[in-house]
């Protein structure tokens, strides 16, 4: 009567029941998932994943997710969003200083329209980051990019071990 022991699958985390005449870095299949593994034997039996070439090309794939992230994510910080309305505004109160008040283009309704520009961009921006869509978008970015990081460790980890054997 043939012996064995289980270990568990790395991708599935399912048992997988490997027989003693599997021998260290011999190769055995999940019979859940179908991942091919290598039998570290040791004090304790591992499987660890037999080929981590999917393993790289899903690293390499994940390190160009966080690049496109982190460029969305700076993107996101550098863009003026509402705060390039205040052009808008500044051009209204000349249109209004003009049309309703009677006043004539100048230097000092240009500086004025200026101030007018600034101050609203300014609160406009701030109220973009404070309460509406640029914050969500930082933080929905920031949570992507730390899930995408998380992912990469544990294929790293997962790659380094495959190679050990």
């Amino acid at each position: 009567m043939e012996h064995s022991q289980r270990a568990r699958c790395i991708h599935c985390r399912a048992d997988v029941v490997v027989p003693d005449s599997y021998a260290q870095g011999d190769h055995i299949k999940c019979g859940s998932c179908g991942t091919k593994h290598k039998i570290v034997r040791g004090e304790v039996l591992r499987l660890v994943i037999a080929d981590a070439t999917p393993l790289r090309d899903a690293l390499q794939a994940n390190r160009t997710m966080v690049e496109r992230l982190e460029a969305d994510a700076r993107k996101a910080r550098g863009s003026f969003g509402l705060g390039i309305n205040g052009l808008g505004l500044a051009l209204i109160y000349v249109l209004w200083q003009v049309g309703q008040k009677d006043r004539l283009v100048s230097v000092d309704l240009a500086l004025e329209a200026l101030g007018v520009a600034i101050a609203s961009g300014i609160f406009l921006e701030v109220a973009n980051y404070l309460f509406l869509a640029k914050r969500q978008k930082l933080s929905r970015l920031a949570d992507e990019i730390a899930d995408a990081k998380k992912e990469s460790r544990l294929l790293e980890q997962k790659i380094r071990e495959a190679g050990k054997v």
